[in-house]
């Protein structure tokens, strides 16, 4: 897949984001969201800092907090997280050109990133869920593929994973087979446990 492609693909999810969820209310912003013990604003304003980053400006940003990295990066979420969500939805339109990635990643981690925490959002609130599609096994394959920095165990590489709304498979054809919605697959490989009950068969692959 070229990168040009890719890159249009996430500035065009971020700016169905930014489009999408203005029906969001003001007290479901602070509900939980599946990212772990952020609020959907905190994840909306993660993806709107990565958005506006790059690469000197989150190393500035990640080293003034004193912390390690990951600890670093919630703690920018939920400090720009207490925005107004209407201001970040803006920021995040007139940001989704942002072509900041991890170091020694690819684009499609970007594309990954926003499709994920859009889910983590859209599933605990009003806003209006994304359909699986080739972008979602795109976002599912980086996930494999950088599996050393997202934390996705061999047994979890292993599987083959079927979308069944979206018509893709992911994965080895001879490994154990796990079957459900695409954007399920790619929230049980993000580490969202709460996603497992949509999936079938060798769902165990994901701990």
């Amino acid at each position: 897949m070229d990168d040009d492609v890719i890159r249009a693909w996430t500035a065009e999810e971020r700016r169905r984001i930014a489009r999408d969820l203005r029906i969001i209310s003001d007290a479901a912003w602070d509900l939980p969201s599946l990212c772990g013990a952020w609020r959907c604003r905190d994840v909306l304003a993660h993806l709107v800092w990565l958005a506006e980053s790059s690469r000197p400006r989150v190393v500035f940003d990640v080293a003034k907090t004193f912390r390690p990295p990951r600890r670093a990066i919630g703690r920018i979420a939920r400090k720009l997280g207490d925005s107004d969500p209407s201001s970040l939805l803006e920021r995040l339109d007139a940001a989704a050109e942002g072509r900041f990635v991890l170091p020694g990643a690819g684009p499609q981690v970007a594309l990954a990133e926003v499709l994920t925490h859009r889910a983590d959002i859209t599933r605990v609130t009003d806003g209006p869920l994304r359909s699986s599609d080739e972008r979602t096994a795109l976002a599912i394959e980086a996930y494999r593929d950088l599996w050393w920095y997202f934390g996705v165990p061999s047994r979890v590489r292993g599987a083959h994973l079927v979308a069944d709304d979206a018509g893709f498979e992911v994965g080895p054809s001879d490994g154990p087979e796990v079957r459900g919605p695409g954007t399920s697959l790619l929230l049980a490989l993000a580490g969202r446990p709460n996603v497992r009950s949509e999936l079938r068969g060798a769902v165990e692959v994901f701990g």
